[in-house]
């Protein structure tokens, strides 16, 4: 099974899945991983909602994974897995001929409103998808977009800092009705 919460930023992700690590029993039996280029709580799946985060192994690809499994292992939770690079099959073999329970959390866009990076594929071979709304930082409704304050000087920023959850009519308000015309009818040559 591959479980997959996803969302805008601050909708919490990383809490769902650190609810669904403390309600298995054996610890033992667990492995969490977060990408190495996420630098925000190095070593620690970590969520506002919770006191302690639970550790986690940096890695830099969806291969690595392999060299922590052994036979013990049932479960494994994996941390802004947008940000992973790599064979996303390896996921698909260790939930189907491993038979391991995979949760993953991440975004499903960019504050540009694409698709962000492995998301589509992770989404794809996922059993289920819990997508989870944030609270608007404009209006207080649900959000479901990620939005950047400021200028990006690269494609993916990582960290939180600039980045808020909007709704899509403060969304539109913020970019602008043109802006964001432009921004999501672009010609796919122009991506």
């Amino acid at each position: 099974m591959i479980k997959t919460f996803t969302g805008p930023m601050h909708s919490g992700k990383t809490a769902e899945m650190i609810s669904a690590y403390l309600k298995i029993w054996n610890k033992k039996n667990i492995r969490c991983f977060k990408p190495n280029c996420d630098t925000r709580d190095i070593g620690v799946m970590k969520s506002k909602d919770f006191h302690d985060g639970v550790p986690s192994i940096g890695i830099d690809t969806f291969e690595e994974i392999l060299n922590y499994i052994d036979e013990s292992v049932r479960t494994i939770f994996i941390d802004e897995v947008q940000l992973m690079k790599g064979n996303i099959r390896v996921l698909t073999y260790l939930s189907v001929v491993k038979d391991i329970d995979i949760y993953t959390g991440g975004l499903n866009m960019t504050s540009e409103q694409d698709p962000f990076l492995v998301m589509p594929q992770i989404l794809a071979i996922s059993d289920e998808i819990e997508t989870v709304k944030a609270s608007c930082y404009d209006c207080g409704r649900p959000a479901s977009y990620t939005y950047y304050e400021g200028e990006k000087t690269a494609a993916v920023k990582v960290g939180d800092e600039g980045y808020i959850p909007l709704c899509s009519r403060c969304l539109l308000k913020r970019r602008g009705e043109e802006k964001l015309n432009k921004m999501l009818l672009k010609r796919k040559e122009e991506s």
